[in-house]
């Protein structure tokens, strides 16, 4: 944080964490959400989403700083992040075609493997995108005085893409190509011999999961300003996983309610003084321990929100009614 930032008024500083806090929790929901098509409606159990983010952030990055100066900063801006959704699509076709035959652990083990390797040889390549690359601000000059606008703006842009990308899946989910993705992850040979192409519809769910999280890296590498390979270590991916997880699986705003539960959780347990920071870490896995205990299947399983308050109502009659 830089001193112009340190001399701003302590209500405007608030105001400056409180939108960077909502922006990190809307790029987790969007990876929540990509993954959750794959592990959740598809049945994949793929651990390797961090590298399709990682491969989203630094395609973006390298573009724009590849681009000549002086385009308007808006086409930029979409270019760059359509690219980086290019470049996790083919990371995703690469990992998607010869290893979604997998199964279970198989598959685990191989999109793993996919997502550190592909950090690990990127960050030891000759490539333009050095580790800690910063990415040039397109859409404006950021300094301490209009911080807060370009916070702003990022923040009506993270919620158009949840808000786009929670559209996509649930139409996908719907459609025919959506059934039979559904089809296949309850029994794949049954619906082969229906005519379904079992491997075509996983591979279409991987591609699409994959393209979600590139578009949230390249976002994230604007907003952030740079990129390094740190970002993207495997614990990420354990962070996506368990919101996935707590949220339910195939549960859409389960998965956005996780992403601002375990945000909240995760930041207010590390700044409470004493034991309790120092600790924080401690304590956040045992309340996810204590949370998969008595939520095995998550908030709300594969249910929604509107699914539980149509229940909670239903009962509320029926014991008025007794």
């Amino acid at each position: 944080m830089d001193a112009g930032v340190l001399q701003l008024p302590l209500a405007i500083k608030l105001d400056l964490w409180l939108t960077d806090q909502v922006i990190l929790v809307g790029l987790f929901a969007l990876l929540a959400l990509s993954l959750n098509l794959i592990n959740g409606w598809g049945r994949m159990f793929s651990l390797g989403h961090h590298g399709f983010y990682f491969l989203g952030a630094y395609g973006a990055a390298w573009l724009t700083a590849a681009l000549p100066t002086g385009l308007p900063g808006a086409l930029v801006f979409v270019t760059t992040c359509l690219f980086g959704m290019l470049v996790a699509t083919a990371g995703g076709l690469l990992i998607g075609v010869p290893c979604l035959r997998l199964r279970g652990d198989y598959l685990a083990i191989a999109t793993l493997g996919f997502g550190e390797g592909v950090r690990l040889v990127i960050s030891n390549a000759d490539v333009r995108v050095p580790p800690g690359f910063t990415v040039p601000r397109v859409l404006f000059e950021v300094n301490s005085s209009n911080l807060l606008m370009y916070r702003l703006l990022f923040l009506g842009i993270v919620i158009l893409l949840v808000v786009g990308v929670v559209l996509l899946i649930r139409n996908y989910v719907r459609s025919s190509a959506g059934r039979a993705m559904l089809a296949v992850a309850q029994d794949e040979r049954a619906a082969g011999l229906l005519g379904i192409n079992p491997t075509g519809s996983k591979v279409l769910v991987f591609l699409m999961g994959s393209a979600i999280a590139g578009l949230a890296g390249a976002v994230y590498a604007h907003y952030s300003g740079s990129v390094a390979p740190k970002d993207f270590e495997f614990v990420l991916m354990v962070t996506i996983f368990l919101i996935v997880v707590l949220g339910g699986l195939g549960s859409i705003s389960g998965c956005i309610l996780a992403a601002f539960l375990l945000r909240a959780t995760e930041r207010g347990l590390g700044m409470v003084g004493g034991v309790v920071s120092e600790w924080w870490q401690v304590e956040f896995a045992l309340i996810l321990i204590l949370l998969m205990i008595f939520r095995p299947n998550g908030i709300f399983g594969p249910r929604e929100l509107t699914d539980v308050i149509r229940d909670w109502r239903q009962r509320r009659r029926a014991g008025s009614k007794a």
